[in-house]
Parts: structure tokens; sequence; C-alpha cells
């Protein structure tokens, strides 16, 4: 037999107490990270059928519960935390809580530590850092049961850190440069022409200009797959990073492989300054990725708000991947911050400004998506970010040319993103000289390319010069294969005989697609109907061909399918062949939403349907 000790009794306790005053949220146990004991989402009251529900906010926070059988003061009490477990504390995305649990009167008492340390003890112990442990007292009119008291300290201080991270990003905003902080740099650029790229990496950066691309990932492959680890190899790297896009999630996560390798072997070679760019290349590319999902997410957002394709737990499911999301750009913004304050402490002017093109993109993009989400609130995202500013500076005594490209168009886009197209135009074109100087044939082109999209389109999200959206839909299978890529459902992504496995997500997706276009089995008879039944996937990804298909005709009879495709040969047997009513449609018939929408509402096949339907179990997909 296992004897319980004391404090295990009343830690016991307090989790029990805890639960229970905090039984109106989800409260699960936290195992996966030290110092924190529980996870707890927020809920709100919600009206269903006149039925008061709690429904789950997106809101978050971290507990640290500490348990104790009494304390000596009748006006506070306290807990010892380990200085390495605060300083965790203030580099979580989330508030984080401590919680204390009296056992003598039964009691919980808490505070949120990132505003303790914030607010009171960076003022009063301004080396509490140094410590081994910091003892933290919270009053006793603080207590746990007040839920309104803390859910105003959990917003706020989200609200905080929101703040604090989005300022991460603008890291040295107030700095001013001069020409002096660079005089190292034209002297650096010349030694390192043969250690710092190679002869072989200035080969490749040639064949680039010229837009020999296979060549030059010859030459750069040669360096970055060798198996002599040295600054040369880290460079090659770099490279393989920076001809790669990372708005395309794929190559993205490229680019976050070969910084985690370049991250690595600076590390293992004590090139400490490469090592910091490279960490700032892995995590914007991880925020690029990010961006993907939610632009996904904004897209099955607008798929929801449609009649007839809204699926019940979407907003609960939505939060949860919301919440994870935030969780991965904080954690990524917090190490691009500390990589590019190392940098600048160290007066690494110049790699500063390499790391900052990668990171304005990335703010460019965000723009973008949050300024066409409904859902998200933008909040100060829209304004002019201070790296922006700096950036236009910086390139103003970069001696390198290709840098001070990169700055220039990095700001332009930017400032397109933030409906600023005369500034944008303005730095676009200097982008442009500066690829002619360096004579650079596929840069040249790339900004000439950009400068005619905002000629021709001031403003980036006008959607009136689009095209008609009735042809653009005209492609009835293409239309659903984009719905579906747009959420990131990639039918034509290998094939399962290609990797063995059976996938029915995509499965579905692909007999949805290949369902989308009704056409030609409305045209095989004037007799015939059609109706789609969207399965949850079909309703939650607005593709209404994914799902079960009902082909009916009042002279012969019905048959129900995942996949009309294969069902079609099989009605036709049954139902078609000798039939004395079979009348194909002209030639000249053409097929229009709304005749699908009056054939659909027949009354006589209405009423097989919801026959059909009472009978008959949900059809299950089906690959054969």
């Amino acid at each position: 037999m296992t004897n319980r000790s004391g404090n295990q009794r009343v830690d016991t306790r307090g989790e029990a107490h805890l639960n229970l005053q905090l039984e109106r949220y989800v409260v699960n146990a936290y195992e996966n990270d030290f110092g924190i004991d529980f996870e707890v989402n927020l809920t709100a009251e919600t009206d269903v059928e006149g039925d008061n529900l709690q429904k789950v906010t997106g809101e978050h926070f971290f507990i640290q519960l500490k348990s104790s059988t009494g304390f000596d003061s009748d006006d506070s009490v306290y807990a010892d935390l380990q200085t390495t477990h605060i300083e965790q504390y203030l580099g979580q995305p989330l508030p984080v809580v401590l919680a204390v649990y009296d056992d003598e009167c039964e009691e919980i008492y808490w505070l949120v530590v990132q505003e303790f340390v914030w607010d009171e003890l960076s003022h009063e112990n301004e080396g509490w850092s140094e410590q081994t442990t910091v003892r933290i007292r919270i009053p006793r009119s603080q207590k746990l049961t007040d839920l309104n008291r803390l859910e105003t300290a959990i917003k706020r201080t989200q609200n905080r850190i929101i703040r604090n991270q989005s300022r991460d990003l603008s890291i040295g905003e107030g700095l001013s440069f001069s020409p002096d902080d660079f005089t190292e740099i034209e002297r650096q650029r010349e030694n390192d022409r043969l250690s710092y790229r190679g002869l072989t990496l200035i080969k490749a950066r040639q064949q680039l200009k010229r837009g020999d691309f296979d060549e030059a990932e010859e030459s750069i492959s040669e360096i970055s797959e060798s198996d002599h680890d040295d600054q040369a190899k880290v460079k090659a790297m770099f490279m393989e990073m920076m001809r790669r896009n990372p708005a395309h999630a794929d190559q993205a996560l490229e680019i976050a492989e070969y910084a985690q390798k370049a991250e690595e072997l600076a590390q293992e070679l004590d090139l400490e300054v490469d090592e910091l760019i490279a960490t700032v290349y892995k995590h914007v590319a991880g925020l690029f990725v990010i961006l993907e999902k939610r632009e996904e997410m904004t897209f099955t957002d607008a798929v929801q708000s449609l009649d007839g394709f809204g699926v019940s737990d979407y907003d609960l499911l939505r939060d949860m991947e919301s919440r994870d999301l935030f969780i991965g750009e904080m954690r990524a913004v917090g190490a691009i911050n500390r990589a590019l304050a190392t940098l600048l402490d160290n007066d690494y002017f110049y790699e500063y400004s390499v790391c900052l093109s990668p990171i304005i993109d990335y703010l460019a993009s965000r723009v973008m998506i949050n300024t066409l989400s409904p859902k998200e609130e933008s909040g100060s995202d829209n304004e002019l970010n201070p790296l922006v500013d700096q950036a236009v500076q910086l390139a103003d005594y970069i001696p390198e040319p290709e840098t001070e490209f990169n700055l220039r168009k990095s700001a332009g886009i930017y400032y397109y993103h933030t409906n600023s197209p005369d500034t944008a135009k303005e730095l676009l074109d200097e982008a442009r000289d500066l690829a002619e100087e360096i004579d650079d044939h596929v840069l040249v082109e790339d900004t000439e390319e950009l400068l005619r999209r905002i000629e021709e389109k001031p403003d980036p999200y006008d959607q009136s010069n689009d095209g008609d959206d009735n042809n653009s839909v005209r492609d009835r299978e293409e239309a659903a294969k984009k719905i579906l890529e747009l959420q990131g459902i990639d039918v034509d992504a290998g094939s399962d005989s290609d990797t063995g496995d059976y996938d029915p997500t995509k499965r579905a997706a692909q007999l949805g697609v290949e369902d989308a276009d009704p056409e030609e089995y409305y045209r095989h008879c004037e007799h015939l109907h059609l109706a789609y039944n969207p399965s949850y996937l079909g309703r939650m990804t607005g593709v209404g061909s994914i799902g079960t298909k009902t082909l009916w005709c009042k002279h012969g009879g019905g048959m129900s399918s995942a996949s009309l495709t294969r069902m079609f040969p099989s009605f036709k047997q049954e139902y078609c062949k000798g039939c004395e009513h079979h009348c194909p449609r002209p030639d000249d018939w053409e097929f229009t939403d709304e005749f699908a929408d009056e054939q659909v509402n027949d009354p006589e096949f209405k009423e097989f349907l919801d026959a059909r339907n009472e009978s008959l179990a949900p059809a299950e997909y089906d690959d054969t």
C-alpha cells in the first residue's frame, strides 16, 4: 500500500476546490510544461432555444497552483516561486495565474504573474532575476470566487501581452543611424568575398541575376549539400532560403528546414551572427505557415456565413485552432525579437538590416489577411509598423545594392498593402533602379510587374475589376478545387496509391470535385432530377457536391451514392434503358443555378427525398 503524505492530501483538496470554483470554465490539467498545472478556457453564456448554455470563447490562461495548510497573516497569503519559472511565465503568450490554496480557510487566492512582475516586482526589486526564488504575496481580498474580477484581469493581461509582442516586432524603434555606423561594412564586404559566400556562391549569384536558375541551383547545392562543414556551407543554406518565397507554405517549410540546419551548423562553428540570422529566417518562415492557416480560416469563415453550409460546432473548432495559431505566433515573435535585440546590442547593424526584409514581407501579408478577414480584429496591424520606417532609413546608408534593394522592395509592398500606393511606387522605382545598377534582370522584371500592378489597381483590396463572377465559376470542377485549396485541401497532392495511405477527407474531396458539374446529367433527360446533400465536410468547406448525391426520375426511380460519376451508369441501366419517356435536352439548352434550384424544389422530388432520408442511413464515402 502506498501512503499519501499530508502535503499530497492538501494538494488534492486544493485541486478539488479549484475545479469547483472554476466549474463554469473548461479546466484541463497541463502536463507538457514545467511550472504550469492547468490550462483554462473561458466561457460565455449563450441562449439556445431558451436554454442558457456555456460557450467556449477561445480565451485561455494558465494556472500554477500552490497549496498550504495555513498562513500566519490575516491580510495575505504567499508562495515562493523559482525565478526560472517566473522568467518562463513572462515568455508565455497567455496570462499565467498564481493560485494559492489556504486549506485552513478553504479559500483560493490569485494574481496574474505577468502583471505582478510588470507593475510591482520590477519596480520594487530590480535585481529579482538574480535570486533563486521570489516570494509573491497575494491579498486575501483577491479570492478566486470573484470570477468577474478574474476575467477582467485575464483579458487586460492578454491585451498587454499582445501589445508587448507587437512592439517586439518594432524593436529598434527610435534608433537613428548614420554613415559612421557602417564604416566597417565596406571592408567586411570585400574581405568576405571569398569567405562569406565563396567563389562558387558568387558564381551562383551571377547565374541568378541572368535567370539561369537550374545552373544556380547546381552551384548552390554543390556547397549546401557537401560533407564539409564550414562557413561557406552556412552561406549556401542562406542562399537556398532566399531563393524561396515564404508566402507559399510549402516553400516556407523548406526555408524553415534550411534555416534550422544553418542555425545548428553556425552554432557548431561558433558563428554567432549567422546563427542569429538563421533564427530570424526560421521563425519568419513559421509565421508565414501560420498566416496561410489563418487565410484558410478566413475563407472558411466566409463559407460558414452562407445559408446551408454552417456546421454547429464550427465556432468551437475555430476558437481552438485560432488559439493554437496565436500561441505559435507569439512564440515565434519572441524568438525573432530576442535575435534582433542581440544583433542591435552588438552593433551588427548590417546583419540587422538583412533580417528586416523578410519580417516586413510577413507584416505586409499579415495586414492583407487581417483586412480581408471579417472575424479577426486587426487592431493596430494596419497602422504603419515602425520597422518599415527603419528599413527605409537604413536603406539610405547600406552600401550594398542587393540589401538596399530588398529593404526598399519590402517597404514598397508594405505601403501598397496599407493603401499608400504613391509611397509604394516611389520605393519600388528606387528598387528597380538598384536592380538595373547591379544588372539583375530577374529583379528588374519582378519590380516592374509590381509597379504595373499598383498602376492598374491602386487599391489592393478593390475587387471591382476582378472579372465577372459568373464567368469565373463556369468550370465548376475547377471552382470546387480552388475552394478546397483555399482551405488547405489539395486534391491533386499525390494519390493514395502513391503514399499507401487512405485519406478519407481527401477521397471525399476528390469525389466532390469529380461531381461538381451536374450539367451532363441534366442533359441526359429532361425528366431527371438531381440533389446534393452535403456531408459535414461539404458544409464545412462550402463544396456542396461533397456528400450524398441522389438521382431520380418519376417514370423510373431513384438512387443515392457518394459518387455521382460512378452511380450514373447504374442509374441509366436500371431506369433509362428502353424507357419510352427518355427525352434528352436540346443542344441549345443552358444549365443555370436557378434551374437547379427549381428542379430540386419540385414537390414530387422533395417527397421522394424526404421518404428516402427517413428510410436510409447516411451514405458513407466509398472509393470503390
